[in-house]
């Protein structure tokens, strides 16, 4: 149980029996609690708020109409990212992030400071903008639902509904603007951390293994532990692109007459064909993949062989091009399941092999891709600030997005409103243009939850 959830069961209790001191104690600090939520509100920043928005109205004025255009040339943008490009051969765009499927637990603390340090500066602007176009600021707060932090700012919506369609538009997509500007900010920090660490660390040697989970398949006297350097998996220098593609290996011809072990051949209900005696974990089928051009094959097309002996004794692979191997060397791929492959991890010297997953991996083994030059013997520091600056530079640039496309309850829905009603009154009246951009809204939101769900299932499935 965290700390949010405690805090509000314990409120729950407290205000259903009705204690007074504990009343008066959330009224004097603006606290409201709730089921699954925990609200904040405080006049206390009014006068900064109002100072800051006073401070340089020329240059502010200038700096909310960019923000205004950018946001306008972002909305169609945004929406072709939600409507085409999120199911691109299963490629996603805009993902959304659920602790514990798809983040990470150790990292909720990142998501909840990225999150709350974006959500402050989408409603800075929308607070300066407002000071600049004179109208009041009630309040501003911050409310956790269940795990998910959110600032606001309470303006007063009269003076907001009595201004001019750009001023309003101004306002709205203050939020926005300075989220974009905040996301390319990140993404330059981003872009400099190798070299701001450079002195330190290094990042083109290899990852250094950080944590392991107690679970992990790679666990073991012959596989990783914490602080191992990682420099090659297969025929790859990556961890980030690591997939399951089955590799071949360049095998001697030697090698293969001395050590097979193969029976008849059998196929398996899966589609896999064995040539291995079960009782032989430690042996697998190979398959012969040298193209013999009419002539006859010299080796049969499929052996049994062990497989830490062809991993560590194969000098070449022949992944993508199975021609590709020396003299009296010929080439060999594993026949495994569809999701499982066989994997080489150089680090340290030495040779961890593997079969598993891709997934696997990912799961069990925290990396960083820092690794120390001996000045330090951790890489706590790069990996904390990385983190941050990533959560912050894609939490502020999904935060553009879903704000600028017309979803109901957020600023696009109120951008679609005004557009609407300077675009298509003349033509439909003031009612058809609010029953038109209802209708968009109502579309988008739908598209969006559609989307989450396509997302958390394909992420769980």
């Amino acid at each position: 149980m965290d700390f949010t959830t405690a805090l509000i069961i314990i409120a729950v209790i407290y205000g259903t029996c009705a204690h007074y001191p504990y009343v008066k104690f959330l009224e004097g600090t603006g606290f409201k609690i709730s089921i699954l939520s925990l609200k904040w509100e405080t006049k206390a920043f009014n006068r900064t708020l109002i100072k800051w928005g006073n401070t340089r109205p020329r240059f502010l004025d200038s700096w909310f109409t960019v923000g205004l255009y950018a946001s306008l040339i972002l909305l169609p943008v945004a929406t072709c990212l939600n409507i085409f490009l999120d199911y691109e051969e299963g490629t996603i765009v805009i993902e959304p992030i659920i602790p514990g499927i798809n983040l990470p637990a150790t990292e909720l603390g990142y998501y909840s400071l990225a999150l709350i340090f974006c959500s402050v500066v989408h409603e800075l602007g929308h607070a300066l903008a407002a000071v600049l176009e004179d109208v009041n600021i009630i309040d501003v707060g911050a409310n956790i639902f269940f795990i998910l932090p959110v600032a606001y700012v309470n303006i007063s919506t009269e003076k907001f509904s009595s201004l001019g369609h750009k001023k309003i538009l101004k306002i709205l997509c203050a939020g926005i603007w300075h989220n974009l500007v905040l996301a390319f900010v990140g993404l330059l920090i981003f872009s400099s951390l190798p070299f701001i660490f450079s002195p330190f660390y290094e990042t083109d040697k290899g990852v250094t293994v950080n944590n392991m989970a107690s679970h992990s398949p790679l666990l073991g006297p012959r596989g990783l532990k914490v602080g191992d350097i990682i420099t090659k998996i297969n025929e790859c220098h990556c961890f980030r692109q690591l997939h399951n593609v089955k590799p071949a290996f360049c095998i001697d011809s030697d090698m293969v007459h001395d050590l097979d072990e193969s029976i008849p051949l059998r196929h398996l209900e899966n589609g896999i064909i064995e040539c291995c005696d079960p009782k032989k974990s430690r042996n697998f089928c190979f398959e012969y993949l040298d193209t013999a051009d009419g002539i006859l094959l010299e080796l049969p097309s499929h052996v049994c062989l062990p497989g830490r002996a062809v991993v560590e004794k194969s000098t070449n692979f022949c992944t993508y091009k199975h021609d590709s191997c020396s003299d009296n060397q010929y080439c060999f791929r594993p026949l495994l399941e569809n999701t499982t492959s066989l994997f080489k991890i150089a680090c340290n010297g030495k040779n961890v092999i593997y079969v598993g997953t891709s997934w696997d991996i990912y799961r069990t083994v925290d990396v960083s891709y820092y690794v120390s030059n001996g000045i330090f013997s951790t890489t706590k520091l790069p990996d904390i600030v990385t983190k941050i600056v990533s959560y912050i530079t894609a939490f502020s640039f999904g935060l553009a997005i879903v704000n600028v496309v017309p979803v109901m309850y957020m600023d696009g829905q109120h951008i679609a409103d005004i557009l609407g009603d300077s675009l298509l009154r003349r033509s439909l009246g003031k009612t058809g243009a609010k029953l038109t951009t209802v209708i968009i809204s109502w579309i988008f939101t739908f598209l969006i939850l559609v989307h989450c769900v396509f997302v958390v299932s394909k992420i769980i499935l």
